[in-house]
């Protein structure tokens, strides 16, 4: 009986240390799982620094290794993806152009802050993952990019909005990685080359100006030179006055010459030496050039200064030129007997001069254009006035070049007032050096 009781309770003493170490496995087991749903959590909320804290051995203390090892691997994964996004980004925002990618199915995946612009995007709502046909405004384009998908050959092309913008779209195919006969989308670069072209039309139109220009006064002195050659008995008034038209012709090729030089010499923005120059000083040199011209036609030629004692940092020739070419424009197209007045003044402290005329004036309809290069309201009465057609354009590059605004005021029939402001504080960048000056 004795050793039945024994046994019992050799076995009754197993059973409890078993159920202890059952009981205590489990809350050890549990106390695991709770850290795994913890760590996970963590996880899953973007803490990719959290870690399993196991000191357990066996499959388990493996399985809480190689978890740590994962969150380490995503954590390094993600930093790079995001580095690589983020690369992306800045590189598209910086880049100038219109950059826009679309899918096969025509949805966005990729567009920069530039295209949202020319495609005249709503930048209030969400754009990526949109059907290019609900985000693009842009028609014209927006036609193009439709016409292209799917298409396996690249495409170049320019065209001109509704707004008078030109852009020059280049559309080519993207191939999914590796394979060079499937394609997954398109990608589209816009770029606006409204200037680009402008500048083209203005250099073609220049050079065919210029040839016509030249060509005028050239066929005229050949054709006296011919004339003279071939008849050696024309009387001497005659051969006197071919001179005088000789003569005339090459005074008028030599200024054409001069001033389509110093109007490349000012668009190329050469180097030149800026100076403390005073304003009234250079007007003075002009006066005494020029009043003898409105003496000779009766015009009272006037001035008037606010400040005799304002200087600008220029160079010398630049405001010189710029008196000189509106006083002589006023002059040559004031009728006999009418007044010319040069107003200087100082106002929110930049250098205004205004010059008044009771010339012809300029009709309405082609004062926006009297600063372009040739161009002339009354073409005959110019080539009368010895004009080349280049003065308002010198001006007006001059001006710019200082940091300046021209404007003109006129009414056909009653006088121009032509109103050049230059800022006193002017900054000119040369090279790597800025220099800024105020009297």
């Amino acid at each position: 009986m004795e050793e039945l009781q024994g046994i019992l309770f050799f076995i009754a003493l197993v059973s409890v240390i078993i159920a202890i170490i059952s009981i205590r496995y489990t809350l050890s087991l549990r106390g695991y799982l709770e850290e795994f749903i913890y760590v996970s959590k963590r996880i899953s909320n973007k803490e990719f620094n959290s870690r399993l804290n196991i000191s357990a051995k066996g499959e388990l203390g493996e399985l809480a290794k190689n978890f740590n090892e994962m969150i380490k691997i995503m954590d390094s994964t993600i930093a790079e993806v995001e580095y690589n996004h983020l690369q992306m980004t800045s590189i598209l925002k910086s880049i100038s152009h219109g950059i826009l990618a679309v899918d096969i199915n025509g949805n966005i995946m990729l567009i920069n802050e530039e295209a949202k612009r020319i495609l005249k995007c709503d930048t209030n709502k969400s754009i990526e993952g949109n059907n290019i046909n609900v985000v693009i405004k842009e028609e014209k384009i927006l036609k193009e990019i439709i016409l292209f998908k799917g298409s396996k050959k690249s495409k170049s092309l320019q065209l001109k909005t509704k707004d008078d913008v030109v852009y020059k779209v280049n559309l080519d195919p993207i191939y999914l990685q590796d394979f060079d006969n499937i394609i997954i989308g398109s990608i589209i670069n816009i770029e606006d080359i409204t200037e680009k072209v402008k500048l083209e039309n203005m250099r073609s139109d220049f050079v065919a100006n210029v040839s016509h220009e030249l060509k005028t006064p050239l066929t005229s002195i050949s054709g006296f030179v011919e004339t003279l050659k071939l008849n050696e008995n024309i009387d001497i008034q005659t051969r006197n006055r071919f001179l005088e038209i000789i003569e005339s012709e090459s005074d008028r090729l030599k200024r054409l010459i001069d001033d389509i030089l110093l109007l490349s010499f000012i668009e190329n923005n050469e180097n030149m030496s800026y100076d403390n120059v005073s304003v009234y000083e250079v007007f003075k040199e002009v006066y005494d050039l020029t009043s003898y011209i409105a003496k000779s036609k009766n015009i009272n030629l006037s001035y008037e200064f606010s400040d005799e004692s304002i200087f600008v940092l220029s160079n010398r020739d630049y405001i010189k030129q710029i008196f000189l070419n509106l006083i002589d424009n006023a002059i040559k197209y004031t009728p006999d007997n009418k007044n010319v007045n040069v107003v200087v003044t100082l106002e929110n402290n930049n250098i205004v001069i205004k010059v008044i005329d009771e010339g012809v004036g300029i009709p309405k309809e082609d004062i926006y254009r009297i600063f372009e290069r040739f161009y002339r309201v009354d073409k005959a009465r110019s080539r009368d006035v010895g004009g080349t057609g280049l003065g308002l354009a010198i001006t007006k590059h001059i001006v710019k070049n200082i940091g300046g605004t021209i404007n003109v005021n006129s009414q056909l029939g009653q006088g121009s007032e032509f109103i050049v402001t230059i800022p006193k504080k002017i900054s000119f960048n040369k090279g790597n050096f800025f220099c800024f000056c105020a009297n």
